[in-house]
């Protein structure tokens, strides 16, 4: 079965394993351990969507709930742009279980439907208002959606909470593409900081939203700056 696997035949490797616990050849545990790897290695060697398809029907529900599992479905259905089926694995298995990993990688995930993704990572939000991996995926979906002032929030936030370099890295991106070179390449230092484990460096108070200045004005139907107190 090992042999199987390593020769990228982890779908027959997988069939094996009902022979392997009739021997009780190790045990329980590791069994399971070698049950995800291969199951989840099976869909990733899909070469097509009907085999993938029938690879996902065929394992059973608790381990298509698994998270290496169903990243793996849901990153291969990605691949055959099957972005219903690709969403739908993992916001099944994030509301059986939440799963930071797979909250990533529900903002992260290369298809459309960034309307309904936002809706329900925005439902996630009423239990987990400080879950830096969820703000991360709403921070990278208003970026998809074109949305800066709404990513930077939700991104500065993932940022406070935790999330780290790859938060860095999307706010990088995203000051980069509103021309504000400066904050960019902070976002992008702060990132390599924070894989280092090292501090990192403060935003300009207008690119963190903090400048009072801009906070403050706002513009009439003329286009004429308005302060805070209607004048």
């Amino acid at each position: 079965a090992r042999a199987l696997a390593a020769a990228g035949r982890a779908d027959e490797a997988y069939g094996m394993l009902g022979p392997l616990r009739q021997q009780n050849v190790l045990p329980a545990p590791r069994l399971t351990e070698l049950e995800t790897g291969w199951a989840a290695a099976s869909l990733q060697q899909a070469t097509d969507g009907n085999t993938l398809a029938a690879r996902w029907e065929a394992l059973p529900r608790a381990l298509r709930l698994r998270p290496a599992v169903v990243s793996a479905y849901a990153t291969r259905a990605a691949d055959f742009h099957w972005d219903d089926a690709a969403t739908h694995s993992l916001e099944q298995a994030i509301n059986a279980d939440w799963n930071p990993q797979l909250v990533a990688l529900y903002g992260h995930l290369p298809v459309n439907k960034f309307d309904s993704r936002r809706a329900s990572a925005q439902a996630w939000l009423q239990a987990k208002p400080d879950d830096p991996a969820l703000l991360l995926s709403l921070g990278r979906l208003a970026l998809a959606q074109a949305q800066w002032p709404q990513a930077r929030e939700f991104l500065l936030h993932a940022v406070d909470a935790g999330a780290g370099a790859e938060a860095w890295e999307a706010l990088s991106g995203g000051f980069s593409a509103q021309g504000d070179d400066r904050a960019a390449a902070i976002a992008a230092r702060n990132a390599l900081k924070a894989r280092r484990g090292e501090a990192v460096d403060a935003l300009p108070d207008a690119a963190s939203g903090n400048d009072p200045v801009a906070t403050a004005e706002e513009r009439d139907e003329h286009g004429v700056p308005r302060l805070r107190d209607g004048h």
